[in-house]
């Protein structure tokens, strides 16, 4: 038994004496990372990560390395690289308290991924927002999950952000049928941008370019209740003075097409946004 305890003792010896040059080389390469990482040197940075990362395990700067490495990617951006390396980074280290800020930064990622305003572009209403809509689901998600973390006020913020470039997409495409004069495609994108964006998108301007849509299509009893709605909320706006005469109008045209038995208040074949009814979405319209 005595020469079994001895063993063990010396077996463990023995490891304590590797694990100490290896752990003095993962603090080395740790070091020169960061520096490389500050310097802007990122290209340096990620390689001493990696070498780091491929130590054993049990070294204590390991995950670290792994995390300090999505970091280089980021700034390199090479965002796609990096969401993997944090989710990477999350799955292999379960607990780790690095674990909120990993997420925020790939949800910080996508957004990074997401069109910005660069003068060899388009604006980026005009571009496909498709990223900024994962952008913000990842946004959304990690601000549910730690809503106490230092970081989900930016998260918040760049939320915002996305939200704000969906509503001026919305904004684009409405004026992109109206200067067509394609107003079904006017009904359905407000209709859309109303429900989608209640705080933002009720404006005087969208009501009164509603009404004119409906006008258009033949949907008088719609126009009505739009031109209605409009004298309620605004009452001291120029449209509202103009309503009483738009609804005189409407219910003649009402009056006139039924005594010729043709449809009055709407077509017979109407679209199923026909059914939305956007005035009665939010209880306060917004100039």
């Amino acid at each position: 038994m005595l020469l079994v305890a001895m063993a063990i003792g010396a077996a463990a010896c023995g490891h304590d004496d590797a694990a100490q040059p290896i752990a003095a080389e993962a603090e080395r390469l740790y070091q020169d990372g960061m520096e490389h990482l500050s310097g802007g040197s990122v290209l340096e940075a990620e390689q001493e990560f990696q070498k780091l990362a491929k130590l054993p395990a049990y070294i204590s700067l390991v995950p670290l390395a792994r995390l300090r490495l999505a970091d280089a990617l980021f700034t390199a951006r090479r965002y796609d690289e990096a969401i993997e390396a944090y989710q990477g980074f999350v799955s292999r280290h379960e607990g780790n308290p690095n674990i909120p800020y990993a997420m925020y930064m790939v949800a910080r990622s996508h957004f990074e991924l997401a069109p910005s305003d660069l003068w060899i572009l388009p604006p980026v209403h005009e571009l496909d927002l498709s990223p900024v809509q994962t952008a913000r689901q990842q946004l959304e998600k990690f601000v549910r999950a730690w809503p106490r973390s230092r970081f989900a006020t930016d998260a918040l913020l760049l939320r915002d952000r996305c939200i704000e470039m969906q509503y001026d997409h919305a904004r684009y495409v409405v004026s992109f049928y109206a200067g067509r004069g394609e107003w079904i495609g006017v009904v359905f994108r407000l209709h859309q941008a109303m429900q989608a964006f209640a705080d933002r998108a009720h404006t005087l301007d969208h009501y009164a370019l509603l009404a004119h849509a409906y006008d258009q299509l033949g949907w008088r009893r719609r126009a009505v209740e739009l031109w209605q709605a409009i004298g309620r909320r605004w009452p001291r706006s120029p449209q509202a003075a103009r309503a009483p005469g738009e609804i005189s109008r409407l219910q003649g045209e009402i009056a006139a097409a039924r005594q010729r038995g043709l449809p009055a208040e709407m077509p017979n074949d109407v679209p199923p946004t026909a059914a939305v009814r956007p005035e009665t979405i939010g209880d306060e319209g917004s100039s």
